[in-house]
């Protein structure tokens, strides 16, 4: 296990939704790409992520390519948990329900 590489992590894109009222910014979801050499059961253990705790958010998307160095393995996880103390904790992203 490599462990969470805070440079690996990296914002590409963040999407406001919501109408702006009052003056008051929509909110965003944001979109992030990772890359690390753990596996995926490692990278969804809960406290992988608990680096990036000030750059991550609940509904954050990270598109993680696990393996890296290997066969790799391409998953999709949202961030579940985002507490001030404690662990970060994501979840594998699947297809919405009744798609």
């Amino acid at each position: 296990m490599a462990g969470f590489e805070p440079r690996s992590l990296a914002l590409y894109n963040s999407v406001p939704y919501g109408a702006n009222t009052g003056g008051t910014a929509s909110k965003t979801v944001d979109f992030f790409s990772y890359a690390t050499a753990d596996a995926v059961a490692t990278v969804i253990t809960a406290g992988y992520f608990n680096n990036a705790r000030a750059k991550l958010k609940v509904n954050s998307v990270i598109d993680a390519l696990c393996v890296a160095d290997g066969v790799g393995d391409r998953v999709s996880l949202i961030v579940t948990a985002v507490p001030a103390s404690g662990n970060v904790t994501v979840a594998i992203n699947t297809d919405a329900s009744g798609a």
